[in-house]
């Protein structure tokens, strides 16, 4: 359980008052959150003042909750203060027809006791006494709040607004309450005084002591422990002993707490914590949540990202802009300028196991030192799997030289073309193959080969896309994870491909890849098309198998576009020509089944042909001359 000691840490280390930003503030221990659709006005002495609807987007209420009702699913545990019309409402059998005795009279009872606690405040009084005359729902559907049909009970629907609410029937609606000419601070939840009498006097309720196996002491013990961690909807539990008959405990124990005990404090504070952390710099990917952080809140860096993303997210951490030729050796430095001898970094994934069970399925721990090298497994990952991908921002396409995500090659690896994209339909798919390339960032694993293959044989298909930049994606994601794979598993040569043309390297596969990326060229250039599949693209899987052959059919068609372009086109037939002599003829002849390596050879001489075009129109309008590209209009 050392995960709970380290969240359990981490919450004591934050500062409450420094890191409150909006609603990702660190939960106080006995309070939850819960988005709430009806806001009330009460004035001191407990009389209705006005109700109105709660937006969607200011829905996110704190509240005092118990054990119990922090983590209630189909119970009838009420909450302390703010909950739902059938706990708080007297009325609410009379406009429903539903009785609610059971749920109301437990809600009232404990209420009344923290009305008559020495933890009392004069806003709480306000809402006890108004609750007590049993009129909220009458008072609610006459100021136009709930709806009510011809029968004069509640309609399902909200009919008396248009704004958007969070989801839920009007019977089922979450209230929240603001008390007026006390102080200032006019609603409940935010009122961190009130928050404060709600710990002490819920504290003090608190049983018998038992010995605590997180903090090593006898304090008051729990039982029923927090729900809701990665999102207030999200009802799994990531320690629960619930179920007391079906062969729970194997005849191991007779009781949960004959297996371990945990403290309320404990669960509260390492919950909240990760409540916290999760809002505040979590990945999700599906079910899944990942989340790395610091126990004495050291700056971390992303983990689940492209290397672009990361230096966007360095820049916001480390309040500084980063020189572009420097920029991702700038950040990385940049977070490990953040740890000392003293640090502790932990990365936590968790899934749900079953829609009641959450699971910590990754988990690593670097202390001290032990950060500067998962700081240097991370460099290494977007060094070796630094390839040239595009990205869309707020200024429209760009490109950045680095790693992609562990996401989008989980999607090329398992998607397909979907709506013009590629997207994965089946997201525990793409969780599970983030959670494998996971380690390959974190603990410098290698990279898996039925990843790497699934992805070079997505690359060898350029037919399956109809939009030709999903299949530069895929092109370019084959990259970079062949390069990572020639790193991990050619250990003995290291063979190091950049994204430069390397004129020197003899290998088939990469020059076939070459050869036929300046056909590739030829014809885009003489049917000026950038948007047609030329006949190397059309012929890309078949020369993968049969290079020999496929490339007669390829350069026999190529003839007609070499006619076409002439004289001008003199400097690609040479290249191919050189290319060509590069080439054993008996190992061309014989070969099959090319590897990543003709990818990598592709892509290389696809962006040097383009980089030269670009460079050659920038020269021309820097001596402010007209006219076209003559080498050719063969950018993407």
């Amino acid at each position: 359980m050392s995960w709970m000691k380290s969240l359990y840490d981490t919450y004591e280390n934050a500062s409450v008052v420094e890191y409150i930003k909006d609603n990702n503030e660190l939960l106080k221990i006995a309070h939850s959150r819960q988005n709430a659709q009806v806001e009330l006005t009460l004035n001191k002495d407990g009389n209705f003042v006005g109700a109105q609807f709660v937006p969607k987007d200011e829905a996110d209420t704190v509240i005092p909750v118990t054990e119990s009702s922090a983590s209630r699913g189909s119970g009838s545990a009420p909450h302390a203060l703010c909950d739902k019309l059938k706990y708080i409402a007297g009325d609410y059998e009379k406009y429903t027809g539903i009785n609610n005795e059971k749920f109301h009279g437990k809600y009232m009872k404990n209420l009344s006791e923290w009305v008559s606690s020495s933890y009392t405040s004069p806003k709480i009084n306000a809402v006890y006494e108004y609750l007590n005359k049993d009129c909220i729902i009458m008072d609610l559907t006459e100021s136009n709040i709930l709806s009510v049909g011809e029968n004069g009970k509640l309609s399902e629907k909200w009919l008396n607004t248009d704004i958007k609410l969070s989801p839920g029937k009007q019977e089922d609606a979450f209230v929240r309450f603001r008390v007026s000419g006390v102080d200032e601070i006019t609603a409940l939840w935010q009122d961190t005084d009130l928050q404060e009498k709600y710990i002490d006097y819920y504290l003090k309720k608190q049983g018998d002591k038992k010995f605590c196996y997180i903090l090593g002491k006898d304090l008051p013990s729990c039982i029923n422990h927090p729900s809701r961690i990665r999102n207030s909807g999200d009802f799994a539990k990531l320690i629960s002993s619930n179920d007391t008959s079906g062969f729970t405990y194997r005849g191991r124990f007779n009781k949960a707490d004959e297996a371990f005990t945990i403290s309320y404090e404990a669960s509260q504070k390492a919950h909240n914590a990760l409540k916290w952390l999760i809002v505040k710099q979590g990945q999700r990917v599906g079910d899944k949540v990942f989340v790395l952080w610091g126990v004495k809140n050291e700056k971390t860096p992303p983990v689940i990202i492209n290397s672009f993303g990361f230096v966007k997210k360095a820049e916001k951490d480390l309040d500084t802009k980063f020189e572009a030729a420097k920029g991702f050796n700038s950040a990385i430095m940049g977070y490990r300028h953040q740890l000392n001898n003293n640090s502790k970094l932990i990365l936590l994934g968790v899934d749900a196991a079953t829609p009641g069970r959450l699971s910590v399925v990754f988990y690593r721990e670097f202390m001290g030192q032990q950060g500067n090298e998962l700081i240097d497994n991370i460099k290494n990952w977007h060094e070796e799997c630094t390839w040239r991908h595009s990205y869309w921002g707020e200024k429209g396409k760009g490109y950045f030289n680095g790693a992609p995500s562990p996401i989008d090659i989980a999607k090329v690896a398992y998607g397909t073309e979907q709506n013009g994209e590629i997207k994965c339909s089946n997201e525990k798919i793409l969780a599970n193959a983030v959670e494998r390339i996971l380690p390959c960032i974190s603990d410098g694993a290698r990279i898996p080969r039925d990843i790497v293959n699934a992805i070079v044989n997505k690359s060898f298909t350029p037919q399956n896309y109809s939009v030709i930049e999903n299949w530069y994606k895929v092109l370019a994601t084959a990259c970079s994870l062949y390069r990572k794979y020639l790193f991990d598993y050619d250990k003995d040569n290291k063979e190091v491909i950049s994204m430069n043309i390397n004129d020197e390297y003899k290998n088939l596969s990469y020059n076939c890849g070459r050869l036929l990326a300046v056909a590739d060229a030829v014809e885009r250039w003489a049917s000026n098309d950038k948007e047609r599949a030329t006949t190397a693209v059309r012929f890309f899987t078949r020369f993968s198998k049969r290079p020999c052959e496929t490339w007669s059919l390829i350069n026999e068609r190529l003839s007609v576009y070499k006619q076409q372009l002439g004289p001008k086109g003199s400097k690609m037939y040479n290249l191919l020509g050189e290319i060509s002599g590069k080439i054993d003829p008996e190992e061309f002849a014989n070969a099959k089944n090319l590897d990543g390596r003709m990818s990598l050879g592709f892509d290389s001489q696809r962006q040097a042909l383009i980089m030269e075009a670009i460079e050659k129109s920038n020269e021309k309008k820097n001596n402010n001359k007209d006219g076209g590209n003559e080498d050719g209009s063969i950018e993407k």
